[in-house]
């Protein structure tokens, strides 16, 4: 009888220290979830896909964010809480995924956001085609600072062609956006052939940042001679001038021989 009593007691015991066990460890999980939700913080998220360009005003009228809260260490530091009056103006600079955490860096200037091509205040991008040699052999790139020479035949007033050449400045200075890639004439004529055109035939889509009067000369001048680019650095002062030409003449210009 003895044996049998110590044993429902043990048992008794056991039960109890099993139980006590699991509700310390239910209590411990508890504590733990309520310690990450009092760490939590307010987040944006993406709804759905947010295009490059659209502006904060928009995300808000078309509800493209929801907000949620997620543990402090789990997200990023900059991770914006809301997408608020402040952001109206502000664009989004890259392609934001949904379900995406919306953080401050997503957010720059409208002006200086365009198709996903990044342009100077006041200023527009506009492309045009130069040779291998006159691109400076490959070594302007996006970013580089140029000088934009023109070379072209004078004509007098009234239309007379004259067998005058003259090289003058056109643009001082303007900003590299982007550079294309080499396509030699074969090329863009379909060829298939194995031999290789001369490096002048190949040509290099330049874009530049420029205003409305100096995309107008640009423009005119790819129309009517042949560009030239200089690459600048900051040290450098180019000025517009009245050119070099092959007359040997002077008359007012520099000619090609002092």
């Amino acid at each position: 009888m003895t044996r049998r009593i110590v044993a429902i007691t043990i048992a008794i015991v056991l039960a109890a220290l099993g139980t006590a066990g699991g509700l310390f460890l239910v209590i411990s999980a508890d504590a733990r979830a309520q310690a990450r939700i009092e760490d939590a913080v307010t987040v944006a998220i993406a709804t759905k896909r947010i295009p490059i360009g659209t502006t904060g005003a928009r995300i808000r009228a078309d509800n493209m964010v929801r907000l949620e809260r997620m543990p402090k260490s789990s997200v990023p530091s900059d991770a914006l809480s809301e997408i608020s009056a402040e952001h109206d103006k502000l664009v989004v600079t890259s392609n934001v995924a949904a379900g995406q955490v919306l953080i401050a860096a997503n957010f720059g200037e409208q002006s200086k956001i365009t198709s996903g091509l990044p342009l100077p205040e006041g200023k527009m991008a506009v492309t045009v085609e130069t040779g291998a040699p006159e691109q400076v052999a490959g070594y302007v790139q996006a970013g580089s600072q140029v000088a934009i020479f023109l070379t072209y035949n004078v004509i007098e007033k009234g239309g007379k062609k004259t067998n005058i050449e003259r090289t003058r400045v056109l643009l001082p200075r303007v900003e590299v956006l982007a550079v294309g890639t080499y396509q030699s004439s074969q090329a863009r004529n379909g060829s298939t052939t194995g031999t290789s055109a001369p490096a002048r035939s190949g040509s290099l889509m330049i874009t530049v940042a420029v205003d409305q009067q100096e995309a107008e000369r640009l423009i005119e001048g790819l129309s009517t001679g042949t560009l030239y680019l200089g690459l600048l650095t900051e040290s450098v002062d180019v000025r517009s001038g009245t050119g070099v030409d092959n007359a040997d003449t002077g008359g007012g210009t520099v000619p090609l021989f002092k």
